[in-house]
C-alpha cells in the first residue's frame, strides 16, 4: 500500500483538480435524459389515458342513444311497412273494383229506358254485356253512347238476334286500365 503525502507548505500547494471521467459524465447525462424522457412519457400517457377514458364513456353513451334510436326506428319502420302493405292492398282493390263500378255507371247512363241487361261480365281490360232491347236502333244508340264513356276505349259491333218482337244483343267493350283512365281524366280536367 502506498500513501502519498504532500509536505510542501500550504502556500505552495497547487490546487488539484479531480479528473473528469468521460464514462461517468456520459452515464450521468444518460440517466438524467432517461429520467426526463420517462417523466414526459408518463405524463403524456396519463393525459392520453384520461382522455381515452372520457372518450370511451362518451362513446358508450352514444352507443346507448343509438341503440334506443334503433329500437324506435325499427318500430317506426315496421309501422310504415304495415301501412305500405295496407296501401298496396287498397290500391289493388281500387284498381280491381273501380273500373267495374265506373263501367256500370257508364252502362246505366247509356242504356235506353226500354232496354234491359241480362248479364254484365267485367274482366281486366274488357267487359261483355248481354241484354234485350226493343229495336236494333236502341242497341246501336246504346253502343255509341257507351263508346263515349271515358273508361271505354272501344266497343265492338253489336251481335243481335231476334226473339219475337225483341232484339237480344251482345256487346264487347275494351276498357282502359286505371292509370290510363286517370291520366285521361286529368287531361280532360286540365283542359277545361
Amino acid at each position: 500500500m502506498t500513501i502519498k503525502l504532500d509536505l510542501r507548505p500550504a502556500s505552495l500547494r497547487r490546487e488539484t483538480r479531480k479528473a473528469v471521467h468521460a464514462t461517468r459524465l456520459v452515464a450521468a447525462v444518460l440517466l438524467v435524459a432517461f429520467c426526463l424522457v420517462s417523466g414526459v412519457c408518463i405524463l403524456f400517457g396519463s393525459v392520453l389515458a384520461f382522455r381515452l377514458r372520457e372518450e370511451k364513456a362518451m362513446l358508450k353513451l352514444t352507443i346507448e342513444e343509438l341503440t334506443a334510436q334503433d329500437v324506435r326506428l325499427t318500430g317506426e319502420l315496421k309501422r310504415l311497412q304495415n301501412e305500405s302493405a295496407r296501401f298496396v292492398e287498397n290500391l289493388a282493390l281500387v284498381k280491381a273494383e273501380l273500373p267495374a263500378l265506373e263501367f256500370l255507371n257508364a252502362v246505366q247512363g247509356a242504356l235506353p229506358a226500354a232496354s234491359r241487361m241480362d248479364t254484365v261480365e267485367v274482366n281486366a281490360g274488357s267487359a261483355k254485356i248481354v241484354g234485350i232491347a226493343a229495336s236494333e236502333g236502341e242497341v246501336v244508340a246504346f253502343a255509341r253512347k257507351l263508346g263515349e264513356a271515358p273508361l271505354v276505349s272501344s266497343v265492338s259491333f253489336p251481335v243481335t238476334s231476334k226473339h219475337g218482337n225483341l232484339i237480344r244483343f251482345e256487346l264487347t267493350c275494351s276498357l282502359l286500365d286505371m292509370d290510363t283512365y286517370g291520366q285521361k281524366l286529368f287531361k280532360e280536367g286540365g283542359s277545361e
